[in-house]
């Protein structure tokens, strides 16, 4: 006898829960939740990604419209009880395909599967929120304007106050607002494999909605694909990997060369290692590291299937077990880790994660990451930092600092290593910046080093 079907609501619900206990990131959560259940459809995979994403884009406006509907403080509200209804709340005010009626229903019964004794307390609430509608609880904003913009974008106050201060009030809604909207699905074409036009060609026909990037030669946008990724025509080929424009920039700006030994310093799952591997036409010697075992692992099974050669992988934490002292590189890349501010509107779930004291912790780091880094540029070579970031703790102070105790490097001027319609993001002092206020990306900084030994001039 078969087992049952997995409802999508129960894991949406449970996958809500292990977010607020776990320190794995939201879209490693989704991962395994979804290798977890092999045998859920494709339509209610999409509502799974649907419920969750859209539950921790708009938490705070749910909990501050769940909030005016109980006389209790929401706080004290069991956590389960919570996130069933922020599951009814964002159906109920962002959804338009269940009915109010199915939607009570369905909490009602999560109630009674996981909390039974709340259940009364979740069909009494929403249905008061149905009897009075929302405008009873929103109709009168905060007077302050920053508080206002917080609830309106659902944004921690302390971020929007930050970004307030820092670029205005028009900056910073029109920053909150691109974050909430669902980014599209961003690929980078493996040079080493296919060209832009043939992937294009391939996914017309096969009635996929794509587009050209406009800033990365190699991007192509897919709109409205609701399939596994690995369904898309040229997977298995090593046709592509998924990467944001802003980030395909980075690799771009690197500008790694055939012959060069190069290092991928934090390479994660190796999107980056890839496109170095693809511009120096798989043949570059690369080092890979990551402090993570399993993350290497992907890297492997990702540059079989790219078809890269020349990769070794090694486990190296840089601020504890370096490479030995004697190992430099014609280019360092550092894709630094960071508080990921640039990128909330893939990983909504790093609003609520993220605190005060995380940006300036981050930025310590970085430049720690960036001393050790620093010893392994051969003269004459690059160095290139780059953050999903554009708080300037972690950009441009880390910059002025690292100069500071390295005089031997300078920024090197990128408008020759990247396309021509990037260049319109090099601001006065060399550095890269994209800000999602601003551009239809992912918020990044980058900048190019160049360990003095060529004569070039330098910012």
């Amino acid at each position: 006898m078969s087992s049952p079907a997995p409802d999508a609501r129960i894991i949406a619900l449970d996958l809500l829960h292990r977010l607020e206990k776990s320190p794995l990131t939201l879209d490693r959560l989704m991962e395994q939740t979804l290798e977890a259940h092999p045998l859920l459809d494709q339509r209610d995979r999409s509502l799974v990604f649907a419920l969750v994403y859209g539950v921790q884009r708009w938490r705070s406006r749910l909990d501050h419209v769940a909030a005016g509907f109980t006389r209790r403080s929401w706080h004290q509200v069991d956590p389960t009880v919570r996130n069933i209804l922020r599951l009814a709340l964002f159906q109920l005010l962002f959804l338009d395909r269940i009915p109010a009626p199915a939607i009570v229903h369905t909490a009602v019964d999560l109630a009674k599967k996981r909390v039974p004794r709340a259940a009364n307390f979740v069909n009494a609430l929403l249905r008061s929120l149905l009897r009075q509608g929302v405008d009873s609880v929103l109709a009168s904003p905060p007077r302050d304007p920053v508080a206002a913009l917080a609830l309106e974008t659902a944004f921690p106050p302390w971020l929007v106050s930050r970004w307030v201060a820092r670029d205005g009030l028009d900056t910073a809604r029109r920053r909150c607002q691109a974050a909430n909207r669902i980014p599209p699905l961003t690929v980078r074409i493996n040079r080493l494999q296919t060209r832009r036009h043939q992937a294009l060609a391939a996914w017309g026909a096969a009635a996929v909605d794509v587009s050209s990037t406009e800033t990365s030669p190699d991007g192509i946008t897919i709109e409205s694909f609701r399939g596994p990724i690995q369904s898309l025509p040229g997977y298995d080929a090593g046709w592509f990997q998924v990467q944001d424009e802003a980030a395909q920039l980075v690799s771009l700006l690197a500008a790694p060369q055939s012959g060069q030994r190069i290092l991928d310093a934090c390479c994660g799952r190796g999107v980056k290692t890839g496109h170095l591997a693809a511009l120096a036409e798989n043949r570059a010697d690369i080092v890979a590291t990551d402090n993570d075992p399993r993350k290497l692992a992907d890297v492997e099974v990702e540059m079989r299937r790219l078809k890269v050669s020349g990769v070794r992988c090694a486990v190296v934490d840089w601020l504890r077990e370096p490479l030995p002292d004697g190992d430099i590189f014609d280019l360092v890349l550092l894709d630094a880790p960071c508080s990921g501010l640039g990128v909330i509107g893939r990983n909504p779930d790093a609003k609520w994660r993220r605190q005060p004291k995380d940006v300036a912790r981050q930025a310590r780091r970085q430049l720690a990451l960036m001393d050790v880094l620093a010893h392994r540029v051969r003269p004459g070579g690059v160095l290139v930092y780059a953050v999903c970031s554009l708080e300037p703790e972690e950009t441009d102070a880390v910059v002025a600092a690292f100069l500071a105790r390295h005089p031997a490097f300078g920024i090197q001027p990128p408008r020759m290593h990247l396309p021509a319609p990037a260049h319109r993001l090099v601001q006065p002092d060399g550095a890269v910046r994209i800000d999602p206020a601003m551009e239809p990306m992912d918020g990044f900084f980058m900048v190019r080093l160049l360990h003095h030994g060529v004569s070039e001039r330098l910012y």
